[in-house]
């Protein structure tokens, strides 16, 4: 059974033995209870209908953004984080119009022209480019960094094999004796 929730929410999952992995880019770091291994590193990108003024804007600044009624996830989605820190950091009040915890919310809402939208670089699919109404994306790594979605488990747990190809078909690198290595540590 796969279950979904925000990342505290998953956090306590593995902390009452409801879960046995969990995956998520914010909060599980903040639990000593749990062991966590980083599996994918990513940056948001911006999307935007064809017509927007950005699209002809070579380099995006936070200023310019700022500007923009904004359609991100919500604040513990998502690396949402990193996205107000780095306007909070540069001093700059962003207008967030929504807030959604799906980019496919998002994407439909920057088709509809409610404003900018700031997701994740794998939640773009291919449908988003090559549908009746496409979006035009820019990477803003730059602008907000990199993120880093890590697995976790929770620390003293029997790890079944099951857990093991899961955890490996999502982070290929990540080989059994590092997972019983993390968790022995």
């Amino acid at each position: 059974s796969l279950h979904q929730g925000a990342p505290d929410q998953v956090a306590r999952m593995l902390i009452d033995e409801t879960a046995e992995v969990g995956i998520a880019t914010e909060a599980l770091l903040n639990y000593s209870e749990l062991v966590t291994l980083p599996c994918y590193e990513w940056q948001h990108i911006l999307v935007m209908p064809p017509e927007h003024r950005l699209c002809k804007v070579k380099n995006i600044t936070l200023e310019e953004l700022a500007r923009e009624p904004l359609i991100t996830y919500h604040p513990s989605f998502t690396g949402r984080t990193k996205i107000d820190a780095a306007f909070a950091k540069a001093k700059l009040s962003p207008r967030i119009a929504l807030e959604a915890i799906d980019s496919d919310v998002i994407n439909t809402y920057v088709r509809l022209g409610l404003g900018v939208g700031i997701v994740a670089e794998m939640a773009l699919k291919t449908e988003d480019l090559s549908s009746s109404k496409p979006l035009e994306i820019r990477p803003v790594g730059h602008l907000f960094g990199t993120n880093i979605t890590r697995l976790a488990f929770k620390r003293g747990s029997y790890i079944r094999n099951f857990v093991y190809s899961f955890a490996q078909a999502l982070a290929p690198q990540l080989k059994r004796a590092d997972i019983d290595l993390a968790m022995a540590s």
